[in-house]
């Protein structure tokens, strides 16, 4: 069973809380809002003061259409999750449910501790309490405890939904208009996700695909130096090349595999078609890519 004083050094911690209070102190007042004014615009416009009337009108639709926005967001409704970050590990409140419907845990990569007060803070601070005191910290005493090695894979999805504009203002939106999403497997199947409701979600995830990547790709070149073949997405890699959807291209005929424009692209000489994958649907996208270069530069020039 992993142990919290096992994670070695607190670093970081991630708090979606005081967001989700800030929201939902929002939606409270635009609400109060829309049920003050739209009374008041519809005695204004039966009293023959449509002056008055029209914009209080459209005061209330912009309060609602406000108020609708909040709550479309879903840490208005859930649980607002809690990460701290470690040199060993990482801490999870609320804890991520067992893999599979009705299906129990094994119980060996999380255990629920007796929830302590969390240190203050604005959603992103710096952890300076005892490991075990931030470990056992939780929302209603609830929380998973992650060693590096219990998590196995790893998908990075990245997407601009204003365009990569900066998000409208008033709420802790994606940085530079970019929505960041995150998403972890550990070894006994517990899914853990994280997304723009955690402030600086960013840095907390690509910590989380460096630490997977590091363990990933040495356990994958070893499984394909025994004659393996090994899926990571959509892809098949063993000691012949790389295959996708029936279609294989030989190592030497491998010129590039590399991520860009949200694909995952291997890219071939000789005529051969190129393989693809959209980057941000495809788990493990970058130890497939470091696991391609790997075996490439093990293997030689053809």
């Amino acid at each position: 069973m992993a142990d919290p004083s096992g994670l070695g050094e607190p670093v970081r911690t991630f708090d979606a809380r005081p967001a989700r209070r800030r929201a939902l102190t929002w939606l409270i007042a635009l609400a109060a809002a829309v049920v003050a004014l739209v009374p008041a615009a519809v005695a204004a416009v039966l009293s023959g003061r449509a002056w008055l009337g029209a914009p209080l009108t459209v005061i209330a639709m912009g309060c609602a259409a406000a108020a609708g926005w909040i709550a479309g967001r879903g840490i208005v409704w859930r649980r607002a999750p809690v990460v701290h970050l470690f040199t060993g590990g990482i801490v999870v409140s609320p804890a991520p449910g067992p893999a599979g419907a009705g299906r129990k845990g094994s119980g060996a990569l999380t255990r629920t501790r007796p929830a302590v007060a969390d240190p203050p803070g604005d959603g992103d601070t710096w952890g300076d309490a005892a490991p075990e005191a931030l470990a056992a910290g939780g929302l209603d005493g609830d929380a998973g405890v992650f060693m590096w090695d219990d998590l196995v894979s790893v998908t990075v999805s990245g997407v601009r939904p204003w365009g990569g504009a900066a998000p409208p203002s008033g709420g802790a939106g994606p940085a530079n208009g970019t929505r960041w999403r995150f998403t972890v497997v550990s070894s006994d199947g517990r899914v853990l996700r994280f997304g723009d409701e955690l402030p600086g979600v960013r840095a907390l995830g690509e910590t989380v695909a460096a630490e997977v990547t590091r363990r990933a790709v040495p356990r994958h070149l070893a499984a394909v130096k025994a004659g393996e073949a090994v899926r990571l997405g959509p892809f098949t890699v063993d000691l012949d090349g790389v295959e996708k959807d029936g279609q294989r291209v030989p190592w030497q005929a491998v010129r590039e595999v590399g991520i860009g424009d949200g694909l995952v692209t291997v890219r071939s000489y000789g005529g051969r078609p190129d393989l693809a994958a959209v980057a941000g649907h495809m788990p493990d996208a970058l130890p497939f890519t470091l696991l391609c270069s790997e075996i490439k530069e093990m293997l030689g020039p053809a």
